[in-house]
């Protein structure tokens, strides 16, 4: 049952502060491309420039489910002004499941089967009709992040020391393994020493899964973790755009056509050829081959060409666009002290006014 107004139960309490979490948590990344209901509603969408895809970020290593969903990230990108919006909810979100009596976090629909379940039932709870997905494995991820040359994020010296300890964990267990024959020393060492980072502050560099690692340190809160999260993604929409611009001259119909010189490729947007396009789709295929996704050629197109545009504006601009992404967190409980339903600790959520906002 889906409940319009805020979730009040019997037993439901409030707990002041945030959960600890500890370990390491892996990551998969599941893209749902948001499908607006409406028919003239879609077309006035894409009329505006707009292309929406929503983010599932999930604890595990499947692809395909059966493992946790932590957060769903709604994505705008306009390609005719640049505007890159992002909406992330977070996995403590209680949400009404069908079949369970109590509302069970977000993150349970992945669990259960994957992100066909997620999309189910975050529609029925937000109102939203999503149809369309994409999912990576946190090492996939890792991989996507590094084929675009990584990231660069402002770490704290805090930031930092977290996540250096979180690689030692990890060289413990690794060492284990190399102990008991199942991996050679010298591959102990190289890990260990490839992601120490000793770097923090403004545009540091992180590989891909120092990347990933930052974007999932929770030893502080949920909330600034999904920040941390937010940060990585929007960085690398902004090493993708980088690496666009490094290897192509954009213009249009209206601009003046550049100097070749340079071994970048020239390409007019408004006069796309079908070389043009498969070299574009070339160029940003590792989104999709290493995913598991329903995506028809038409839907990887529109976000390719969408990303494209995006690069175009920024190099006219003087600016890098993928740098101004705005974001809010989700729910707008976020940030309240947690409820506890059946001993689980998570925010109840109206769901009328978090669509709304939406």
């Amino acid at each position: 049952m889906k409940l319009s107004g805020v979730m009040k139960l019997s037993g439901v309490t409030k707990l002041s502060g945030v959960t600890k979490l500890s370990g390491w948590v892996v990551l998969i990344l599941a893209v749902l491309v948001l499908a607006v209901p409406a028919s003239a509603e879609e077309d006035a969408a894409k009329d505006n420039g707009w292309v929406n895809f929503c983010l599932v970020c999930n604890e595990g290593m499947g692809n395909k489910g059966g493992n946790a969903a932590n957060t769903t990230m709604m994505v705008a990108m306009n390609e005719n002004t640049g505007d890159i919006r992002l909406m992330m909810f977070t996995w403590d979100t209680f949400i009404n499941y069908e079949g369970y009596d109590l509302p069970q976090k977000l993150d349970m629909a992945y669990r259960n089967n994957g992100p066909e379940e997620t999309m189910k039932v975050f529609n029925e709870n937000f109102d939203m009709d999503i149809d369309l997905f994409l999912s990576l494995n946190y090492l996939n991820l890792a991989s996507l992040i590094d084929a675009y040359g990584g990231v660069d994020v402002e770490i704290s010296r805090a930031e930092r020391n977290a996540l250096n300890a979180m690689v030692a964990s990890k060289k413990e267990n690794i060492q284990a393994m190399a102990d008991a024959n199942l991996l050679e020393q010298f591959l102990v060492e190289m890990l260990a020493r490839e992601y120490y980072l000793e770097d923090f502050g403004p545009d540091t560099h992180l590989n891909g899964l120092q990347a990933v690692g930052f974007g999932w340190l929770q030893y502080d809160s949920v909330y600034n973790c999904c920040v941390r999260e937010v940060e990585v993604i929007a960085n690398l929409f902004k090493s993708v755009g980088v690496n666009l611009s490094q290897k192509v001259a954009f213009y249009t119909n209206t601009t003046e056509k550049p100097e070749t010189g340079d071994n970048r490729r020239i390409i007019n947007l408004d006069e796309l050829s079908d070389g043009d396009i498969d070299y574009l789709l070339e160029m940003i295929s590792p989104i999709f081959q290493m995913s598991y996704n329903n995506l028809t050629q038409e839907d990887i197109t529109s976000i390719t060409l969408a990303l494209a545009r995006i690069s175009y504006l920024a190099s006219r601009q003087g600016a890098n666009i993928f740098e101004h992404v705005a974001y809010e967190i989700f729910p707008l409980e976020a940030r309240d002290p947690y409820d506890i339903v059946a001993g689980a600790e998570g925010h109840l959520v109206d769901y009328a006014e978090n669509s709304r906002k939406m």
